[in-house]
């Protein structure tokens, strides 16, 4: 008689599963993943072909499972990291250890070629972005910062702009790598010093996305937990003419990119090997920024003082390839590196 209700109860368990994938509307995202889930429409094409997925990808209360999942590891295992991520005061961590010296060290060599084959009529610098293990308590592991940083200057025979103490935890989205666009006002302020620029209170109007969930939130998932993305916008901003090398649009805000997987592609529209803006209201000055992803959301904010900013990302792009596209002579230049890129160096396409 037992086994009869447990047999019953799991049939009918299974059954209202099965019919209430015929009637709840299809999840085309997901946040937790960071993909396309497989549809309707997809099951429609080919039904054999992508049954399983649907089935797996639709299934109810997939969300909660894999939180569910997360929270079991992490707290009753007591497993503090996971997916190369744990939790710091709310904050998603994601994990950037050990520090690679032959990343750091092809780094240096990459910057070196660069700046001696390309940047001698240049006025030229260069800047490190933490990230946010930076800002952990000694009890986490994390790289040396300050060696990572001695190393670099001890070899590059270029200025260093040191913006490590200009910076804090909470500067940066909770699940996102990324530095809050508001933060880097002051990190424009203080760059004024250096790129000979003077810097100036503006009237932004501010712009809000309040459901971001950022690249580091399919590490630790948790159904709650989300950041505000701001983004800012005045009238150079607005005229600006953008030119991707790879895309058609012509923004500096995508707005259609809110509500991705991929929501601080926002700014610029994304990656992108090379892309110049021109803010013909600015004076005559040009400015080109070697960089990775930090720094899309920063180049908007350094309009009102430049007339063109070119920005190289050499993670998409062969420097020599790109090389006649760009005028480096008498132009300002930064090379703007967050410490995940420099620990990662092998991604930057220069040949040493």
């Amino acid at each position: 008689m037992k086994d009869k209700i447990l047999a019953s109860i799991f049939l009918a368990t299974l059954s209202t599963i099965s019919i209430s994938f015929l009637f709840l509307e299809n999840r085309e995202t997901s946040f937790f993943e960071r993909r396309k889930l497989t549809t309707k429409e997809e099951l429609k094409k080919d039904f054999l072909d992508n049954v399983d997925d649907y089935m797996t990808d639709q299934f109810v209360k997939r969300d909660s499972f894999l939180a569910l999942n997360s929270f079991y590891r992490r707290n009753l295992l007591l497993n503090g990291e996971y997916n190369d991520a744990y939790i710091y005061e709310d904050y998603i961590i994601e994990k950037n250890y050990p520090l690679d010296w032959k990343n750091v060290d092809a780094f240096i060599k990459k910057i070196k070629k660069i700046k001696n084959e390309y940047l001698e009529e240049s006025n030229v610098f260069y800047s490190i972005i933490p990230d946010k293990a930076y800002f952990l308590d000694e009890n986490v592991l994390t790289i040396d910062y300050k060696a990572l940083a001695s190393r670099i200057t001890g070899q590059l025979d270029i200025n260093y702009i040191d913006i490590f103490d200009k910076l804090k935890l909470d500067d940066y989205f909770k699940t996102d790598i990324h530095i809050k666009q508001e933060s880097y006002f002051k990190i424009v302020n203080y760059l004024s010093r250096y790129l000979d620029f003077k810097y100036e209170d503006r009237n932004y109007t501010k712009k809000s996305y309040a459901d971001f969930r950022g690249s580091s939130y399919s590490k630790i998932p948790h159904p709650s937990r989300r950041d505000t993305l701001n983004y800012y916008i005045d009238k150079n901003i607005e005229n600006a003419k953008v030119e991707h090398l790879e895309h058609k649009t012509n923004r500096i805000y995508n707005e259609e990119k809110l509500g991705s997987v991929d929501s601080y592609d926002v700014f610029l529209n994304g990656p992108s090997s090379l892309l110049t803006i021109e803010n013909h209201n600015a004076p005559e000055k040009e400015l080109i920024i070697f960089r990775d992803s930090f720094a899309s959301s920063l180049a908007p904010l350094l309009l009102p003082y430049y007339k063109k900013i070119t920005l190289i990302d050499l993670r998409y792009g062969d420097i020599e390839k790109m090389e006649p596209l760009v005028d480096f002579k008498k132009a300002d230049v930064i090379f703007l590196y967050s410490t995940l890129t420099i620990n990662n160096a092998h991604l930057l396409k220069v040949k040493i």
